[in-house]
């Protein structure tokens, strides 16, 4: 259990300094997976917008988050008016930010399959806006 949860604070680090470097005032919530006040693992925000995330490492062609832990999120995000991300970090892969209608609920779980995140999902640049703001200096 250890070094599933090593695994998982290594990789919400990694987030939080990608986002930092981007501009973002990145916060890392203590105690996210084990509190009993439901909260996002990271929030970043610029220019006073941005996004509560739920980060996930896993190697797997599937990812899911367990119903009642994904509506307390969204619960959160709603009071926080910050939207949901969740970031799925797959080995060798990269990143896949997915919104919460890339995931579908099963009736157990919030789901997505590997295939369909790295097509519906964003690399980061698409998630903060610097792709459109790429496109438009063109």
């Amino acid at each position: 259990i250890m070094a599933h949860y090593a695994k998982g604070a290594n990789a919400e680090r990694e987030l939080l300094l990608m986002l930092f470097k981007q501009g973002y005032a990145c916060a890392r919530m203590a105690g996210s997976g084990s509190s009993d006040i439901p909260c996002p693992d990271l929030v970043a925000i610029k220019d006073g917008k941005g996004f509560a995330v739920e980060a996930k490492a896993w190697n797997g062609n599937y990812l899911n988050i367990e119903v009642a832990k994904f509506e307390e999120l969204l619960a959160w995000s709603k009071v926080s008016g910050l939207e949901l991300v969740v970031a799925w970090k797959v080995p060798r892969k990269g990143w896949y930010f997915l919104k919460e209608k890339n995931l579908h609920n099963t009736g157990k779980f919030y789901s997505v399959n590997l295939e369909d995140a790295m097509k519906k999902g964003m690399d980061l640049n698409r998630l903060i806006g610097k792709q459109a703001q790429i496109q438009s200096e063109c």
